[in-house]
């Protein structure tokens, strides 16, 4: 563990050259740090370096290359071998490997307000798309990115691997040495952040040729399926149009729920269906900001033929009393979840409450979920989702709302600017990283965006004016299915870092319960909570600079690994690590809790542990906790910023 450790603590080196690469003299390769984003233009660092990359087990890990040629290359193509264990037994296979060109957007404009953070001003062409090419043209003096992602067994053995990245273009060749550091750990299946993206199913049947619910349209579907579960969306966005409806001769409604079902069916094998939601009842009468109604329904009529449309009590409504039924005939109520009209205002939430209120009239246990732009939506909603930028500037009214229901968040074309995190093409990638570190510290159980795959005829061309660039999708159609980007696989890993969070209250709930009635004081979430504001201090204050957000998740990879390892101690000091304290003078309370017969010391000096294995000191601001116990050591490091 010890030499594991020591491999971990340079692991945040993606820039650091340690082994000089083989190559010919006009083939530069170079490893770059994967939230960097690497343009035509971008000039090699010093050739040579380790493509390095940390994970735990049951985790995706993401790495970053650039090619550059002083001659045009043609043919250029890419090799990925083994990673071999340093125990000369196990390997990754190349199943568990994969890499990507890297393609370019055009922006003709930028984000709004966005100058204090953009990665470049348009117009220009900005990374994205990991294109399904293997072998690429490269011209003279232009630089390709090239993305490199590692998936890590549960079974894998922990420890140092290693292999290389083959860089080929006919006579021309270069090697990158990779290495991978596997956690002692596992990182569990189970998802505590709820995730939607909306999808449009049309798109996909036109981007691949399809027919829409055709055989071959539903291979395609369980493909992009599959893609969701990958990146950790566990909730899927469900059409009530998927229900087929006619109006028989004696006037009643018959629902035919085979469609519906399959769709559900497929999606939750694949592993997007912890919840589902099923989409809007109605809408603004004349778009976004005026007068909800609900939405007349589309029906055959039996005895004509014809399409014939039922107001809102002949039809949707008997439609939500439907669903209800048929969701609880399957046992899926208790995961379900409906739309009544999208981002309601204070302007019109008289409106939107009355149109809830009928549907819950007509479905009172299927739960109600709604992106939001209000504050009181009390009584009327049991998934509360309001915006991101609401949510920070209204917060004091939503904490006073919690009771009322579940909270999530949502973005969408906004908030924009240089303060929120968002995922727009021409925001450094930091801000897509940090995304989920907002679930745990502001306490937010899902996450929703309306932009999947809601590309225009041109998926891989200039995005929509109307909206800031990317707003409309993370992922591209392929030749054989979706394609990601390097934003969906950055949000990826700030669920994974998400999970890591949670994963270190678990371990700590578990040391509590070892340590019995002495530690009851000890609060979970408080070290977890702790690390995670060194990268989110504030909503509008996340971090930039990546390398200080994989530091933070390295130590709580460390925290996880060693927080239940003898000897035990769980420690809290009063404030809270990280807290900015002024000279006056300056006093920290350390309060801890150890196993009965270890000893102590602070700062080097020994202090008192009461029989049951509480212990307490004042401190300043560098605290270095020490213990031990039956020969095993541990030591613990809490630090202060002092300013005068």
């Amino acid at each position: 563990m010890k030499r594991l450790l020591c491999s971990i603590s340079v692991m945040f080196g993606w820039l650091a050259v340690e082994t000089a690469t083989t190559s010919s003299a006009d083939l530069r390769v170079w490893p770059i740090d994967p939230h960097i984003k690497v343009f035509r233009d971008t000039l090699p660092g010093d050739s040579g370096g380790t493509l390095r990359l940390r994970a735990a087990r049951n985790e995706w890990e993401p790495a970053q290359l650039a090619v550059r040629s002083a001659t045009a290359v043609k043919g250029l193509r890419i090799e990925v071998t083994h990673l071999k264990h340093a125990d000369g037994q196990s390997a990754i296979g190349p199943e568990h490997l994969s890499w990507n060109f890297v393609g370019f957007i055009p922006l003709k404009k930028n984000t709004p307000a966005s100058e204090a953070i953009r990665v470049r001003a348009a117009p220009c062409e900005v990374p994205d798309p990991l294109l399904d090419a293997r072998t690429l043209d490269l011209p003279a003096g232009s630089t390709q990115p090239v993305w490199f992602t590692v998936f890590v067994p549960k079974e894998a053995a922990p420890g140092a691997y290693r292999g290389e990245v083959r860089v080929l273009a006919g006579s021309e060749h270069a090697t990158l040495p990779v290495e991978l550091v596997v956690e002692p750990w596992v990182l569990p299946d189970t998802r505590h952040v709820l995730v939607t993206n909306w999808f449009n199913l049309h798109n996909i049947a036109t981007a691949h040729g399809l027919s829409m619910w055709s055989e071959p349209y539903w291979s395609m579907l369980e493909r992009y399926a599959r893609n969701m579960a990958a990146h950790r969306q566990n909730v899927v966005l469900v059409p009530w149009s998927l229900v087929e409806i006619t109006r028989r001769a004696d006037g009643k409604l018959a629902f035919d729920y085979g469609r519906f079902d399959r769709f559900v069916d497929l999606f939750t094998r694949c592993g997007v269906g912890e919840r589902l939601e099923i989409s809007h009842l109605g809408g603004g009468e004349k778009g976004w900001g005026t007068t909800f109604r609900l939405s007349n329904l589309q029906v055959k009529d039996e005895k004509t033929g014809k399409a014939v449309s039922l107001p809102p009590e002949e039809g949707v409504l008997r439609l939500a009393a439907d669903v209800q039924r048929h969701l609880e005939e399957r046992g899926w109520l208790d995961r379900s979840m409906i739309h009544v009209g999208d981002e309601p205002i204070v302007t019109n939430l008289a409106s939107w409450r009355a149109i809830s209120e009928a549907v819950h009239r007509a479905a009172p246990r299927l739960r109600r979920i709604e992106a939001i732009e209000t504050i009181d939506c009390t009584g009327a909603l049991e998934v509360w989702v309001p915006q991101l930028i609401h949510f920070d500037r209204w917060r004091e009214a939503y904490e006073a709302r919690r009771n009322q229901g579940e909270f999530w968040f949502y973005i969408c074309c906004n908030p924009y600017g240089s303060a929120y995190p968002n995922r727009f093409l021409d925001y450094p990638l930091s801000r897509v990283r940090v995304l989920h570190w907002l679930n745990f510290t502001e306490d937010l159980a899902g996450y929703l965006h309306w932009g999947l795959n809601f590309w225009g005829k041109e998926p891989f061309g200039v995005p929509s004016d109307r909206l800031p660039p990317g707003d409309t999708h993370v992922i591209y159609p392929g030749s054989e299915g979706p394609l990601n980007s390097i934003r969906w696989e950055l949000q990826r890993e700030s669920l994974e870092d998400c999970e890591y969070l949670y994963l270190l209250e678990s371990q700590i709930a578990a040391v509590k319960q070892k340590l019995g009635k002495a530690a009851d004081w000890v609060r979970p979430r408080r070290r977890p909570l702790e690390l995670a504001r060194r990268v989110v201090p504030a909503i509008t204050q996340t971090e930039l600079d990546p390398a200080k957000i994989q530091a933070v998740r390295w130590q709580v990879a460390e925290e996880i690994a060693t927080v239940a390892q003898a000897p035990l101690v769980l420690v809290e000091t009063e404030p809270a690590e990280g807290a900015t304290l002024f000279e006056g003078p300056v006093a920290v309370e350390v309060r801890g809790v150890v196993q009965p017969g270890a000893t102590v010391r602070v700062n080097g000096r020994p202090v008192e542990v009461q029989a049951d294995g509480q212990f307490v000191a004042r401190t300043g601001a560098q605290i270095r906790i020490g213990v031990a116990h039956q020969g095993k050591k541990k030591e613990l490091r809490r630090s202060f910023t002092v300013k005068q």
